[in-house]
């Protein structure tokens, strides 16, 4: 697709994501499943192009949230493996078995109706059970894992392909104490299962920072999410990571993705004039303002008005005033030479100067997950070397 002819679009470098694949399965031992979470539009990344490039350069699987994404991965033409990491309305499982997609357990309402539908279709459901220790979401643990175990028993058709549990604080911390009590309490569910006389051939409990940190936690499959698109999960993360390896893991991911935009107009102010719904900023001399057909509705931050910044002709520009639904101003005054259609860069490099989500979740009060996972899908995504 020709950019001339976008008024905005996103960039996504097959050459970063190939070296974060590199990077992190480099760190995995031989037969370990590296599964890519592509929930949630790729975290803002464009789930097909994602996918395309995660089955190009060497994962194994993909991760959801919902059934809908797992039948648009097949529906795309994606054959690999699907776990559906999120509830399955019970109206819906059918669907979701028909496609022999992996599915997360934690009640026993849900595995009643896959024991009717397995029976009536006489195939087999393939279950990963989904064990609390201690994040108080998803999950089951005790009488209730006891309860759901005896039920499992008696229903060979609902096999027990894999078993997980998921970290509520390995990343914001560079004390790790409660991750380990959570490692420790899976392990021991994990011998809840054997025990019973369950085998599960796929245990899995690492995210990002744990795939980073923890090689303890990478069992027999990973689910990488944030790490796949070039983030570091926090600066706590990029800090352990290096206290551990002796690194400089800057040089180890790299991110994905670049959003830019075309300016819509190019307009002179005098001094005193107001910008923006509430006149919120006020010119103190002559200015020259660009106009980007951007906004809140397209995810660009709506805390970001009057803070943050854009690059165009390799400098930063401003924000000025409020950020709207379809349109930024950004003050380009000091910036010599900026015509209509001239590009600008919200998030990614131009030139010697770089923004990047982190710096505008900084700015917005937020996370990076949150500023690239609410990039608007309507944005056209292009894949480029």
């Amino acid at each position: 697709m020709d950019t001339a002819a976008l008024n905005t679009w996103i960039e996504i470098s097959e050459s970063a994501y190939r070296q974060n694949l590199d990077f992190v399965r480099r760190r995995l031992a031989p037969g370990v499943e590296l599964s890519a979470v592509v929930k949630s539009n790729a975290y803002g990344h464009g789930w097909r192009q994602i996918a395309e490039l995660a089955v190009r350069h060497g994962a194994d699987s993909f991760c959801v949230h919902s059934l809908d994404e797992a039948l648009a991965l097949r529906g795309g033409g994606f054959s690999q493996d699907v776990l559906i990491l999120g509830h399955v309305p019970l109206a819906r499982l059918e669907e979701a078995v028909a496609e022999n997609f992996r599915l997360i357990l934690y009640n026993l309402e849900s595995a009643r109706r896959l024991a009717e539908i397995a029976t009536r279709r006489g195939a087999a459901v393939r279950l990963h059970l989904k064990i609390e220790t201690g994040t108080c979401r998803q999950g089951v643990e005790g009488e209730e894992l006891a309860a759901l175990l005896a039920f499992l028993e008696e229903r060979p058709l609902l096999e027990v392909e894999g078993c997980s549990t998921h970290f509520a604080n390995i990343e914001d911390t560079t004390e790790h104490g409660y991750a380990e009590q959570q490692l420790a309490s899976f392990e021991s569910a994990l011998a809840t299962l054997r025990e019973a006389g369950f085998a599960p051939k796929k245990r899995h409990a690492a995210c990002s920072a744990a795939i980073l940190l923890f090689p303890e936690t990478h069992f027999d499959l990973v689910r990488l999410g944030i790490s796949q698109y070039g983030f570091f999960s926090s600066r706590e993360t990029l800090l352990s990571y290096r206290n551990r390896h002796g690194e400089d893991g800057d040089a180890g991911l790299t991110p994905v993705l670049s959003w830019k935009a075309r300016i819509s107009q190019v307009k002179s102010l005098p001094p005193e004039a107001l910008v923006g719904y509430g006149g919120t900023w006020q010119t103190t001399r002559p200015t020259r303002l660009a106009i980007l057909p951007v906004g809140y509705a397209d995810g660009y931050d709506r805390g970001l008005g009057n803070q943050g910044h854009v690059l165009i002709r390799g400098r930063r520009a401003p924000v000025r005033g409020r950020i709207c639904m379809n349109l930024t101003m950004v003050d380009v005054t000091d910036i010599e030479g900026v015509t209509l259609e001239d590009e600008a860069v919200l998030i990614g490099r131009q030139g010697k100067q770089e923004i990047g989500a982190q710096q505008l979740a900084g700015l917005a009060g937020t996370i990076p997950y949150e500023i690239v996972s609410r990039l608007a899908e309507h944005l056209p995504r292009l894949i480029v070397a």
